[in-house]
């Protein structure tokens, strides 16, 4: 699956288009899911509705959206908690090519941690978050324009923030905006190779 020129470690030619296909459909979604959440908010904004009145269903398209995010990240960003190094060595290399073609850097989005977690970690991060127990109010869901603080304690299930596009699950929030942009960006990539018969690159050059 791995093949190595000059030093540096790619995706045999014929296998790169498993790979373009898998990545699509994570970023077609989430893409899919962020286009029907931008609709609900629109319709907020315009008074149309009500915050509270379609909550769940723009929550919903909007975990969907995180949870993609976290597995394209994870083409670029493996986890390896528990692997054997031998068992590693594939990812790793797969990994440091894909960073390569859709020059993806630690500086992006898809590098936080946490938002890998979101997808991959999510029933842990839920035992850790009621194991003391919760006390004070409950909200499973909620959209505001931005974070309150109240003298009563509260616990937030999801909530969306309006004025400043930050997702919150379990009280851990997340910027939409730079990971929309981002994944704009490789599925435009993906979208190019898609067309150029499923290689990894954009051109007649190897």
């Amino acid at each position: 699956m791995i093949v190595e020129h000059d030093g540096q470690f790619s995706i045999h030619a014929p296998y790169q288009a498993f790979y373009i296909q898998s990545m699509l459909f994570n970023t077609a979604s989430a893409l899919q899911a962020c286009s029907r959440a931008s609709k609900y908010i629109e319709a907020i904004s315009h008074g149309q509705i009500g915050p509270q009145d379609r909550k769940d269903e723009l929550l919903d398209c909007l975990q969907n959206f995180i949870n993609h995010s976290g597995a394209v990240s994870r083409y670029f960003f493996p986890s390896f908690g528990g692997m054997k190094k031998d068992k590693k060595d594939i990812h790793q290399k797969r990994a440091e090519h894909l960073r390569r073609i859709f020059e993806v850097d630690d500086t992006s989005p898809f590098h936080n941690k946490k938002l890998r977690d979101a997808i991959e970690h999510f029933d842990e991060r839920l035992d850790r978050y009621l194991e003391e127990g919760i006390v004070g109010q409950i909200f499973p869901s909620l959209i505001l324009n931005r974070p309150e603080e109240t003298e009563v304690p509260h616990h937030i299930f999801r909530a969306y923030y309006l004025n400043e596009g930050i997702y919150q699950v379990l009280g851990e929030r997340h910027h939409i905006q730079p990971i929309l942009n981002e994944m704009i960006r490789v599925h435009d990539f993906l979208i190019k190779f898609d067309e150029n018969g499923g290689m990894l690159r954009t051109d007649s050059k190897s």
